[in-house]
């Protein structure tokens, strides 16, 4: 092959020469291996040939003394036209060949034009790219990585586009380096898309892989947990015949002739993509069924109520009301709905919930913004030090106020219906019927991370993410469903975000325990709450002191481009038993305003007043004492951080359960009418699904990122409010398909089988009145 002769006459003469020394066993067999055919072929090469010779030799600063020495070599283990080799000699001498013009010279003075690209090679492959390159693809030891490599060097010399394409979407020298850029992407598109019919009919396609490669470290005892120095991703395009570890060897080798042998380089096959017809399972179709049979129910569902309202009778039956609680009429009329129907004060609840999930998609976006591609690491950890963005870092409480509404709820709910019936109350099918309404929409979620979302979408990290997100969906799914994967499979935990319902869930099957005990005992069950507040204080704290813990989950970019690896994460952050407190204080906060409401409590001026004063002082103080735990001046201490674990849980339990007590009482001021604006409510129906669907959100972006972002704290705001759009768009999607349809088929059975009904937003009953201080309205039943 005319091209790759071309290519080896250079790089054999640079690669087995030195210009003082010279000895012929440094010439690489392969390369004569690869030569035989040419050399025995006895042909005279054409002027072209020679130009491109020519070209290739000045481009490579090939010494004129060692072509005349790789000539004599070449007679001695070869045939090979005398005049062809005096010739190339003379054509070295020559300077009518300008090496950087855009055209070749001919002897006649003529000239033409060289593939599609004939000087881009020129521009972009400098001669150290190609001695390193060259070097690279022959210590590749597979053997089709290392053919198909070869096919690659000669494209480049001989200006194929294709093979332009392939160095030209590899990441280059790193720009930024020093400043923190740890991510060099390259081209992705560019690469992806190369395919080339090649030689001999063997079609080359182009194959990203962004490698990881680790600086070793001089001191491991020094490490830091700030910007991102210890590792770098670097894009190469190569041809697809090469498998991970082949492509592993190449940077390894390409990087020992730039920075010796300091690094190590890691690629994965998660690492390295090249397009391929999808491939689908029997689990894909399964699930694609599923979700098509549901929108033909919805979609005849949706007829039936259009037809009942032009035409039909308003007679309600048992079937009539199965059949519309499908209807996305019906459906998207209780979403949007702004009416709240609440005779419990409990109008506040929803703007809580509304305006802390928003908060907790917002600290998602910036989590996962700050630990993928950018262009300055530093930028993130300079956010975190100042006390004016402690907020993004607060998800943690934020999270926290989710586990105290769920207790409050439950408590104060419950409390009213052991009242009503006078404690006998059958909590099982309650339970029952709480994992019935929460299981199906989660489900359909973890099938979806399990088939469609990884195939939904491409770019540098999306095998990396989304390929390491199903694999852990595949074999830790049945722990999701059973609600122990904080406990079970953690390091393989599906959905990041999923531990919160397990959490949710384990205390909410115990918490009946401790609601019945202060209904029916005025002594012990205050007792037996506050011994499991103080023993949910001492847990926490304990094991924060024993194992030297951090005082809380800190959000250090390089720590979280993994979250589900993160340490702290999976053995302290998910645990239930880290996070017992603020439940304990939702279910006391339920109790205390059961009290007030039952008893007609009237707060005095003066009492009011030092409530806000305490609670805004403890909201300020847990919301902004995270920053000092950032600060380069901090020196960790074991005993702060067992203290700061659980008493700034227990001031933020006092804080939010003052404010939920002062606004289901009237006594909410400003804050109150916010909670209670109407244009929450409708959020404040979509926060479970958003939690659900906000993980999909997260690793869609980071996955399809194709260049680092630089990290300002108007570009993060930006974008994580982009995150929450599309956060609440998919999870009304979810909610109208999936959620809001099972809810409704839940009511109808509590209906039937569990009366009365224990619900998150209590009804005002037709003959009672609407009373904040009372609890005379019922329950809807």
């Amino acid at each position: 092959m005319l091209s790759a002769a071309i290519f080896l006459i250079a790089c054999s003469a640079t690669a087995a020469f030195d210009p003082k020394t010279f000895n012929t066993t440094l010439l690489n067999h392969e390369v004569l291996q690869r030569l035989t055919p040419i050399l025995n072929s006895n042909r005279t090469l054409t002027d072209k040939d020679y130009a491109l010779l020519n070209r290739t030799i000045q481009n490579l600063g090939v010494d004129k003394d060692l072509v005349a020495k790789w000539t004599d070599l070449v007679r001695r283990n070869g045939t090979v036209p005398k005049d062809a080799v005096t010739k190339v000699v003379d054509d070295v001498k020559s300077s009518t060949y300008d090496a950087y013009g855009d055209e070749i010279g001919n002897r006649d003075g003529s000239v033409r034009h060289v593939e599609e690209s004939p000087d881009y090679a020129s521009s972009v492959v400098l001669a150290s790219d190609l001695l390193s390159l060259t070097s690279a693809v022959a210590s590749v030891k597979e053997t089709a990585c290392r053919e198909h490599g070869y096919k690659f060097l000669d494209g480049l010399i001989m200006n194929k586009r294709w093979a332009l394409k392939m160095f030209d979407a590899s990441a280059k020298s790193p720009q930024g380096l020093l400043f923190g850029s740890s991510y060099h992407l390259g081209n992705f598109d560019e690469c992806v898309a190369i395919e080339d019919p090649g030689y001999n009919g063997v079609t080359i396609e182009g194959q990203y892989c962004l490698a990881t490669i680790k600086w070793r470290q001089k001191h491991e005892t020094n490490k830091t947990r700030t910007g991102r120095g210890e590792t770098l991703r670097w894009a190469v395009c190569v041809p697809s015949a090469c498998h991970a570890k082949s492509v592993a060897s190449f940077v390894s080798s390409v990087l020992a002739h730039t920075v010796s042998n300091t690094t190590g380089v890691e690629v994965t096959e998660r690492d390295c993509y090249t397009r391929r017809p999808l491939a689908i399972t029997p689990l894909d179709v399964g699930y694609l069924s599923l979700i098509l049979l549901f929108i033909t129910i919805l979609f005849f569902a949706t007829l039936y109520e259009t037809y009942t309202i032009y035409y039909g009778s308003k007679k309600e039956s048992i079937i009539s009301t199965l059949i519309i609680s499908f209807s996305m009429i019906n459906n998207m009329k209780k979403i949007i709905s702004t009416k709240q129907h609440n005779s419990l004060g409990l109008e506040c609840i929803s703007g809580i919930k509304a305006l802390a999930m928003i908060f907790i998609i917002a600290g998602h976006a910036c989590m996962f913004i700050a630990s993928g591609p950018v262009m300055d690491a530093d930028a993130w950890d300079r956010l975190v030090r100042q006390p004016v963005n402690a907020f993004m870092l607060n998800n943690t409480l934020l999270v926290d106020t989710f586990l105290m509404l769920s207790a409050f709820l439950f408590s104060r709910l419950m409390l009213v219906e052991l009242e009503k019936r006078r404690g006998k109350l059958n909590v099982i099918p309650i339970l029952i019927f709480r994992y019935i309404r929460v299981t199906p929409a989660y489900l359909v979620v973890i099938l979806f991370y399990m088939t469609w979302l990884p195939k939904m979408g491409e770019g540098p990290l999306w095998q990396d993410r989304l390929l390491l997100e199903q694999e852990r969906c595949m074999s830790s799914w049945w722990t999701n469903i059973l609600y122990i994967n904080n406990y079970v499979n953690a390091d393989k935990m599906c959905m990041f975000q999923s531990w919160y319902l397990s959490v949710d869930t384990q205390l909410f099957f115990i918490a009946p325990i401790f609601i019945y005990s202060l209904w029916r005992w005025r002594i012990f069950g205050p007792v037996l709450l506050s011994v499991a507040i103080l023993i949910s204080l001492v847990v926490p704290a304990f094991i924060t002191y024993q194992d030297k813990l951090d005082p809380t989950l800190l959000f250090y970019a390089k720590e979280f481009t993994d979250i589900i690896s993160n340490f702290y994460f999976n053995e302290a952050y998910v645990k239930t038993h880290m996070k017992m407190i603020i439940y304990f204080m939702g279910i006391l906060t339920g109790y205390v305003l059961h009290r007030i409401q039952t008893e007609n409590y009237q707060f005095s001026y003066v009492l009011k007043t030092f409530a806000w004063i305490i609670s805004l002082v403890l909201g300020t103080v847990t919301t902004f004492s995270v920053t000092i735990f950032y600060q380069e001046w901090y020196q960790y201490s074991a005993l702060e951080a067992a203290a700061y674990i659980s008493l700034h849980k227990l001031a933020w339990g006092i804080c939010n359960g003052w404010l939920i007590i002062a606004c289901a009482t009237g006594n909410g001021g400003i804050i109150g009418k916010l909670l209670t604006w109407k244009f929450l409510a409708p959020f404040s129906r979509l926060t479970f699904c958003a939690y659900l669907v906000n993980g999909i959100v997260e690793l869609y972006y980071v996955g399809e990122l194709r260049h680092p972002l630089h990290i300002t704290f108007f570009t993060v705001m930006a974008n994580a409010i982009s995150h929450i759009v599309l956060t609440f768009f998919l999870a009304l999607f979810l909610c109208l398909t999936f959620e809001s349809p099972l809810h409704g088929i839940e009511k109808i059975l509590l209906r039937m089988f569990a009366r009365p009904v224990l619900s998150d937003n209590a009804r005002k009953d037709i003959s009672a009145e609407s009373s904040r201080n009372t609890s005379q309205s019922k329950l809807d039943s």
